[in-house]
């Protein structure tokens, strides 16, 4: 997991923050996103991550997208790490607790949340769904979600 990780993610004692139960998308000032929880990614169709806890690349510039590799670092990523617009959805169907969440990565374009997440943001703001879009190209003018500036940008996401 990235450094940018938040004290008391995982419910340590103490003052530190504690992450809200279930799956947990934490957004750190000019860091990757922080997933905690039941988490699959999925690249054109491949399961490449299924684990409890991933840090994304939400810069758009790590070399082994769609993880982070500490790219946000060296091109200077600078995001206050709140949610800026946008927000998740609830589903159709009510999600069930202990559910997984499914990452899919658009090509060359944003994650599609498929499933029970929570976005906290640093500043304690929360969007809870079971679908949206989260910026990974770094331009979006509602990060963490999407607006579509990825199609502007020349993103790609290989």
């Amino acid at each position: 997991m990235s450094d940018e990780r938040t004290a008391g993610a995982n419910g340590a004692a103490g003052d530190a923050p504690v992450a809200p139960a279930g799956n947990v998308a934490e957004v750190p000032p000019s860091g990757p996103l922080c997933l905690t929880g039941r988490i699959r990614v999925e690249v054109a169709g491949e399961v490449v991550a299924d684990t409890g806890d991933v840090a994304l690349c939400r810069c758009g510039h790590s070399r082994n997208k769609p993880f982070c590799d500490g790219s946000h670092r060296r091109v200077g990523f600078d995001d206050p790490g709140t949610i800026q617009g946008g927000r998740l959805v609830p589903g159709s169907e009510e999600a069930v607790p202990g559910d997984a969440v499914v990452i899919v990565c658009a090509a060359n374009g944003p994650l599609l949340v498929r499933g029970p997440l929570t976005v906290a943001a640093s500043d304690g703001a929360k969007s809870q769904g079971t679908k949206g879009a989260l910026c990974r190209c770094g331009a979006s003018s509602t990060k963490p979600f999407c607006d579509g500036t990825h199609k502007n940008t020349g993103f790609e996401a290989s």
